[in-house]
């Protein structure tokens, strides 16, 4: 995994990107939720250049900046309704999609909502893989989460359990990545970090880093209804934005 990884990063960090277009969504495509944001859009970039077609799915009112000169295409929608969501996946015959959202704190259950949304229709429109991007604090990695964050995170991390749990009951092949301190959005990867499925650790990581653990467990046997975690310690434990 580490040379596939390096790579993949050695692309990344030496390709130019010239402005495009947008395009159609088409078959095979790779289904991005949250593609905007500050992970969501290291995710994407990742994706196409490894030579995915992606599609992001956005509110009217995402900017869109982080994606500028990449040619996906667009959806428009609120991944909290379901009718909006159920009108995506008919666009076309998605084969993946990642689930990179995040925020929504003053929008009640918003993580397991959206995930549910999401798989269910993944699931009526023969999806065949989901990756979820979860965080440490989790199921018994609650045991290694930091107490004095629950006052800030505790409800986001209960609705995230309830997403994780859905998706593992849904019969979908899903493959979960928790990240736990994630560091300045523009830090670059590092090419050190690793995916553990020992759900008592937790490290630091870049999301350039989880952008390219993304792009390794599509398609990826190895990677099939497993839960990991993502860190890198070569990285200082703090915290960044």
């Amino acid at each position: 995994m580490q040379g596939f990884l390096c790579a993949l990063r050695g692309i990344i960090l030496s390709a130019g990107l010239a402005t495009v277009a947008p395009t159609f969504a088409a078959d095979g495509d790779v289904l991005v939720f949250g593609g905007t944001g500050q992970l969501g859009s290291h995710v994407v970039k990742a994706l196409v250049l490894a030579g995915e077609n992606v599609t992001v799915f956005v509110r009217a009112t995402s900017n869109r900046e982080r994606l500028k000169g990449l040619s996906v295409a667009y959806i428009i929608g609120d991944a909290l309704k379901e009718s909006e969501v159920e009108a995506a996946f008919k666009t076309s015959a998605f084969r993946a999609v990642v689930n990179a959202l995040a925020g929504g704190a003053d929008e009640g259950d918003f993580y397991n909502i959206v995930q549910e949304h999401m798989d269910r229709w993944a699931k009526k429109t023969g999806v065949k893989q989901m990756i979820l991007h979860s965080s440490i604090g989790v199921g018994e990695s609650m045991a290694i989460y930091p107490k004095f964050m629950l006052p800030r995170t505790g409800e986001a991390l209960r609705q995230k359990e309830i997403a994780e749990e859905h998706l593992r009951a849904s019969g979908l092949n899903y493959t979960i990545i928790r990240n736990g301190v994630l560091v300045p959005h523009e830090t670059p990867a590092t090419g050190s970090a690793t995916l553990t499925e020992n759900q008592m650790l937790l490290l630091p990581v870049t999301r350039a880093d989880l952008a390219l653990f993304t792009v390794h467990c599509l398609d990826n046997p190895e990677c099939a209804d497993k839960t990991y975690h993502a860190i890198d310690d070569s990285l200082p434990m703090r915290g960044g934005g």
